[in-house]
């Protein structure tokens, strides 16, 4: 089953990203007056939870029943290449606008290396490998996001090879457990606070809304439409009173700010999520979730994810150089136009058919041919194109 209120949602999720880093840019060059409309500034981080909360959602959703060994390590080679080569390609192209920046700037190669390189095998190897809090910087600002994704899969694989039957009650026993060490012991370890991150409940009510959503047989329309409505109202009276530094990603790898983010950003999230599928189960909406454009947004919201910090790079370097900046809140929508377009050819020319040549090969299946059975359902999460349920 395709869920374009999915679909739906990831577009709009990496088109708050987007906004939120667009609005970053432009206050280097001038005041807008969305920076200071009540707190709209750094609210577009909270689409980095709502992603949080459908991953939680989707990985559930297609491979709830898979167990065993065979079927978790196939898990895992999908999930890496789903995930892992489209990263590395972007983040190529973002080390290429690098050097071309330093190289206009009149910097040395060796100082550019020496700049790069540690943020180079934090984003090779994903996962924070220091102890020091501080420590972790990937070369794409987004890469800290995909530590979190990873450490949530592996805990599910984690559920699949110990042939777990009730993999909600599994991971709200695991994630809780650490979570509830992380609080008692108040690590200084910046690895052990990764593992034990609050940030990590949020796939958490992805995994509660997909479980309620596969195995009550019927959820009546009205909840749908209240979850939906409370989910906005949250994003609306956030955006009124304030929500404090939940915003800022140092805070959350810290773990200072990651309960608070939960409580204020990825609660409110998981109504928006909850509801939305809801109604597109009940048949409601569908003109919204089935809108041409939103799924475009949608299919390629990863490649916009991973692409349109590099895209906001390069037009400040062209501002620099060329001086040029006009009213400050026209460009705040014309970056995130820019952005956006040049963020979706890259999902037709470098990620779309990147996925389709791995998905022709059957590259996973010939890693793990014996025991895997493999069902309609479970290939969705990883089909690049149509409205298929990705991640």
């Amino acid at each position: 089953m395709k869920l374009n209120s999915i679909q739906f949602l990831r577009g709009m999720a990496a088109l708050l990203v987007v906004y939120e880093h667009s609005m970053h840019i432009q206050e280097g060059y001038s005041v807008s007056g969305q920076q200071n409309f009540f707190h709209l500034d750094n609210f577009g981080c909270i689409g980095v939870d709502l992603f949080f909360v459908i991953s939680g959602f989707i990985i559930t959703y297609v491979a709830e029943k898979y167990n065993g060994r065979y079927q978790g390590l196939y898990f895992l080679a999908k999930r890496f290449c789903r995930i892992n080569p489209v990263y590395y390609i972007a983040t190529l192209f973002y080390v290429f606008e690098y050097f071309l920046s330093q190289s206009i700037a009149h910097q040395s190669i060796q100082s550019s290396l020496k700049e790069i390189g540690p943020k180079a095998s934090d984003s090779l190897l994903i996962f924070p490998t220091s102890d020091i809090v501080d420590s972790f910087s990937p070369l794409l600002v987004v890469g800290w996001t995909l530590a979190f994704e990873w450490l949530f899969y592996i805990l599910f694989f984690s559920s699949i090879v110990c042939n777990v039957k009730r993999k909600g009650m599994f991971l709200l026993s695991i994630i809780g457990c650490l979570v509830l060490i992380g609080r008692v012991s108040h690590f200084d370890d910046l690895r052990m606070i990764f593992l034990t991150n609050p940030i990590l409940l949020e796939f958490l009510l992805g995994v509660i809304i997909c479980n309620c959503y596969l195995h009550m047989k019927r959820i009546p329309t009205l909840a749908g439409e209240i979850l939906l409505t409370v989910g906005i109202i949250g994003y609306l009276l956030l955006i009124i009173f304030g929500f404090g530094y939940v915003w800022h990603y140092q805070l959350i790898l810290s773990g200072e700010q990651s309960l608070n983010r939960f409580l204020y950003w990825g609660i409110p999230s998981s109504f928006i999520v909850a509801g939305s599928v809801i109604l597109e189960k009940n048949g409601k909406l569908t003109t919204i979730w089935s809108n041409k454009i939103s799924l475009l947004i949608g299919n390629a919201s990863f490649s916009i994810y991973l692409i349109h910090t590099t895209v906001l790079y390069l037009l400040t370097l062209l501002y620099i150089k060329t001086g040029f900046f006009t009213h400050a809140d026209v460009m705040i929508w014309f970056q995130i136009i820019v952005a956006v377009a040049i963020s979706i050819a890259f999902y037709k020319l470098v990620e779309n058919p990147l996925l389709l040549f791995m998905n022709r090969s059957n590259i996973w299946t010939n890693w793990f041919p014996p025991k895997v059975k493999v069902t309609k359902k479970s290939t969705e999460l990883f089909e690049p194109v149509s409205a298929s349920v990705i991640n």
